[in-house]
């Protein structure tokens, strides 16, 4: 008979891996130990495989006699795919280790092109929703983000709008502590105690100390903000300033 009447190519990259029609994949071993380059004669081969690894005819293979030309019919074998892999693998070389990766990708392959069951289809269908759900949860806290950011943005616009940007640091920053005490409806040396605090907290520092020092040191009673701008930390403590007007507009 013809070895391979009943079953159709599925895959030809290496060797040929047939499949009958239920979808079961087969090599032929003939082709395999061709394929493998083994020097023991074929017979003797896969009589020794059979033998030493215990592959059982009707679950690892089936035989049957190749159609007569004349002489007497050879016994030939069809392996199914996952013991072609571990005959591959039992070479322990090169060729067999390329064997055995074919026959995994060609497995994987018809793997995700099979026709699911009933259960799978709903454990797929249930898996994509879940994926879809996370999916809109994680677009819906970008777009919060970006709203936050956007609040946070349109808000320093408004204060900058309401700040004279005209004129130096110490005077940018005098305005920013006196809009500071106005929006939250404190004192103008309350304002001060706060942006200090702040100061100390961002910077790890203990800004009037310091001043109290340099004063000491120098015998001049300087303001805070000349004070800072003698430190050369006056670009920093307007960065502290922007972050106090802005505070608590996010949670908002």
């Amino acid at each position: 008979m013809d070895k391979h009447k009943y079953l159709k190519i599925v895959a030809n990259e290496m060797l040929p891996v047939y499949e009958n029609g239920f979808g079961e994949k087969f090599v032929d071993a003939r082709e395999l130990h061709e394929k493998l380059m083994v020097s023991t004669p074929f017979h003797k081969w896969i009589e020794r495989r059979i033998s030493n690894y215990g592959f059982i005819e009707g679950e690892d293979f089936w035989t049957f006699l190749s159609e007569s030309t004349g002489g007497r019919p050879s016994k030939e074998y069809m392996f199914t795919l996952d013991t072609g892999k571990e005959l591959a693998m039992i070479e322990n070389n090169e060729m067999g280790r390329a064997i055995r990766k074919y026959f995994i990708e060609v497995e994987k392959r018809y793997r995700l092109q099979r026709p699911q069951s009933i259960e799978d289809l709903i454990i797929l269908q249930a898996q994509s929703m879940k994926e879809i759900r996370e999916r809109q949860e994680r677009l819906e806290r970008e777009n919060q983000k970006l709203l936050q950011e956007h609040t946070v943005l349109r808000h320093r616009l408004d204060n900058i709008d309401r700040i004279d940007t005209i004129g130096d640091l110490r005077q940018r920053l005098n305005r920013m502590i006196q809009r500071y005490a106005r929006q939250n409806g404190i004192p103008f040396n309350h304002a001060w105690k706060d942006f200090v605090q702040a100061f100390n907290t961002a910077y790890k520092t203990n800004l009037e100390l310091r001043r109290q020092n340099y004063i000491n040191k120098t015998g001049k009673d300087v303001s805070r903000p000349q004070f800072l701008e003698d430190m050369g930390l006056l670009e920093d403590a307007i960065r502290v300033a922007d972050k106090m007007l802005n505070k608590g507009v996010v949670a908002q």
